[in-house]
């Protein structure tokens, strides 16, 4: 099977996004407002005799002013309902959904869409609606609901690299599952060799060096699940310039390491999963974005857009269905 997501909008506006630094700068501005037109009306009421139109101003200002505490008492509503949801952003009239969007495109109030797809029949078998931005932590319950509804023993997931954590990885492995995904890398240096030219050895728990040296565990790094190698051979190394440019190199292993390493070396034996996993499960998304008028839920509340996705879910396998076996076939068989 293939796996992807997909964000999808929700009714809502990128208006209605709002974090506490933005409430905070919004309630300032509009104090600052009150105070000008306070200072106005102070003004008005010491120099009479040179206000021109005095009732019409007094009334003019007092609508602003008492349509600047409306708008004040809005943005501290928010502000309260920002803190009672414990979080940073929150989008006002559809709380459960996020800013999401992709690299540096603006960011506007959606869902993620999952879905696993058969790669044999093309029919969607399993999917859900999830309120993270990021697919890091979504491989491991996806991968095993779909090893549910299939009833299978053993499964085997293509993946894209927005799927590449060890942990979620190493927990399929231990449930039956074997992930294909690329590992998700961030930027190197080219001036200093890179981790991938040092190689782990299991049996040993050591690493070699591209000097030839070994490495060993030097403590454990909690937060991130990583271990510390290193080798006190860095201080007389003759090639340590390429390496680091302080007082020695340290390499960082997760945990789980090893469980990424031999997804990374089923996808380089088959290359062509990744075009089999993009030519699956990717266009899918693509029909039911045009079947909801441009990928866009109608429904609010994740529970609401969960069972809208799923009738969304559905047409899609109808029409897959239709398309593939013929409308006669499926009648006679239903």
């Amino acid at each position: 099977v293939a796996l992807d997501g997909t964000k999808m909008r929700a009714v809502a506006s990128a208006k209605n996004i709002a974090g506490a630094d933005r409430l905070a700068r919004d309630i300032a501005h509009t104090e600052t407002e009150i105070a000008y037109y306070l200072d106005r009306l102070n003004i008005a009421d010491q120099h009479p005799a040179d206000a021109r139109d005095q009732t019409v101003n007094r009334a003019a200002f007092a609508s602003a002013i008492a349509s600047l505490e409306r708008r004040k008492q809005r943005l501290e509503k928010r502000q309260a309902e920002l803190a009672e949801h414990d979080t940073n952003v929150v989008v006002f009239g559809e709380p459960d959904a996020r800013p999401m969007g992709y690299g540096r495109a603006p960011k506007f109030p959606a869902y993620n869409l999952q879905s696993v797809v058969d790669i044999e029949s093309g029919l969607i078998t399993h999917n859900d609606v999830a309120n993270e931005a990021n697919d890091s932590q979504l491989l491991h319950p996806m991968a095993i609901a779909t090893k549910e509804v299939l009833n299978v023993d053993q499964l085997e997931v293509l993946a894209d690299g927005g799927y590449s954590n060890a942990q979620e990885v190493a927990r399929c492995e231990q449930d039956g599952v074997r992930v294909a995904d690329p590992i998700k890398r961030g930027a190197m240096s080219a001036q200093y060799f890179r981790p991938v030219q040092f190689v782990h050895d299991e049996q040993t728990d050591t690493i070699r060096c591209p000097a030839g040296e070994t490495m060993y565990p030097k403590g454990k790094h909690t937060r991130n699940r990583a271990i510390r190698y290193r080798t006190p051979a860095c201080q007389t190394c003759q090639i340590k310039q390429q390496c680091t440019p302080g007082y020695q190199r340290t390499i960082h292993r997760l945990v789980d390491q090893g469980a990424l390493d031999r997804m990374e070396r089923r996808v380089h034996e088959n290359p062509d999963l990744m075009t089999i996993r993009r030519c699956t499960v990717e266009h899918p998304f693509g029909t039911i974005k045009r079947m909801s008028g441009g990928g866009r839920f109608l429904t609010r509340g994740l529970r609401r857009v969960k069972a809208e996705a799923a009738l969304s879910v559905l047409a899609f396998n109808i029409i897959r269905a239709s398309n593939a076996f013929g409308t006669e076939t499926l009648m006679s068989r239903g």
